[in-house]
């Protein structure tokens, strides 16, 4: 094995050792309260190795989940039809629930929803309701929408889940497409 495949494989060691000792700590305290410090330590890195590969416990999150994101936001762009696009978003945020309650307990939900942002466009890319809604316009009815859909979910997951997913999705459908909510 080459010299620079084994630095290579140190380092990807390295942040996965990171990111998993931030997502553990975060179970019990959060984001706010941590520092490197714990995080190194609960990893068995020093904090120069840490500083190597992130500058911050909030890059760390970010390096994780947006790669998860983009997954499901690319598969969600092939998909032809607005209803599987909205079962596979709703499958998503499924699967999510206990990443997303560990946020909201762990207080980095405006994290999450940046990412969730940043890969919603494309979901959001044949729903714009006027051709002639480019630039700023475009923008504001992307930020909207995403912010409310990603509101739904949160408030689904704080709530208890006490709806149904069929229930979460008939609503995110209606305010898609003021398609009729049961």
């Amino acid at each position: 094995m080459a010299a620079t495949e084994h630095a290579q494989n140190i380092k990807k060691d390295t942040r996965e050792w990171i990111t998993s000792a931030l997502l553990e700590l975060l179970r019990n305290k959060p984001l706010s309260k941590l520092t490197i410090s714990e995080v190194v330590k609960k990893a068995g890195v020093s904090r120069m190795a840490f500083y190597r590969n992130y500058d911050t416990l909030e890059q760390v999150l970010e390096r994780y989940y947006t790669p998860l994101f983009a997954d499901i936001f690319n598969k969600i762009a092939n998909k032809k039809s607005h209803e599987q696009k909205v079962a596979d978003l709703t499958r998503f945020f499924n699967a999510m629930t206990k990443d997303f309650q560990m946020a909201i307990e762990g207080h980095y939900t405006d994290l999450l929803y940046q990412i969730f942002k940043l890969h919603i466009t494309q979901f959001y890319d044949e729903l714009i309701p006027f051709a002639d809604w480019t630039g700023a316009k475009r923008s504001y009815w992307i930020d909207f929408m995403s912010a409310g859909v990603f509101e739904i979910w949160l408030m689904w997951i704080k709530n208890g889940q006490k709806e149904t997913l069929d229930e979460i999705s008939a609503l995110i459908r209606f305010f898609h497409r003021g398609e009729p909510y049961a």
